[in-house]
C-alpha cells in the first residue's frame, strides 16, 4: 500500500513562478527589434518627408511655409499626404494636404494661423501618407518635423 502526499499551494508556487518567467522570456524573444521603433511607429516614413526650420511667431495671422518630398511606392496608382501642425500643448492648430495630380512630388506648402490663439514654443509637423493600388488603400504615419517658433 502506497500513501500519496497531498499537493499543496506551497509546493506549486515555485512551479507557477518558473512557468510565468518562461512565458515572459518567450514573449520577449518573439518581439522584433527595430532601431528606436521607427519602422513600427511610422511605417510610411520612407514615402514622405517634411522639413521646417525654427522661426519667429509673427503678429496677427500669417503663413508659415514648410517643404515636403514625396517618394510614393512604384505600384501606387494615386497618393496623398495629410499634414497636421501640433503645438507644445498637443493641440492641432492647422492642417493641410498634398494630393497626387494637384501638387508636385516635391515642393513648398504653408499653414496659416494666428498668433493670438497660438502658444509660442516647440511644434511638431505630423503627417499621414496614403496611397492606393487598385481598390486597396494603404496609409500610415511619417516621421514628424520638429521646430520652434518664438
Amino acid at each position: 500500500m502506497t500513501t500519496h502526499q497531498p499537493v499543496t499551494r506551497r509546493m506549486l508556487a515555485p512551479v507557477a513562478v518558473a512557468t510565468a518567467l518562461l512565458g515572459l522570456l518567450l514573449a520577449l524573444a518573439l518581439v522584433p527589434v527595430s532601431p528606436a521603433g521607427a519602422a513600427k511607429d511610422r511605417p510610411f516614413a520612407e514615402f514622405a518627408k517634411t522639413f521646417r526650420g525654427d522661426g519667429t511667431l509673427k503678429e496677427g495671422c500669417a503663413n508659415y511655409r514648410y517643404r515636403y518630398k514625396i517618394t510614393p511606392p512604384e505600384e501606387a496608382d494615386t497618393w496623398a499626404l495629410e499634414t497636421f501642425l501640433v503645438d507644445r500643448r498637443g493641440v492641432t492648430i492647422a492642417s493641410g494636404g498634398i494630393l497626387d495630380g494637384a501638387d508636385p512630388k516635391r515642393g513648398k506648402e504653408r499653414f496659416r494661423f494666428c498668433r493670438e490663439n497660438t502658444v509660442p514654443g516647440k511644434f511638431r509637423l505630423r503627417g499621414k501618407f496614403t496611397y492606393k493600388v487598385g481598390f486597396d488603400t494603404f496609409d500610415g504615419r511619417i516621421n514628424p518635423t520638429r521646430f520652434s517658433l518664438r
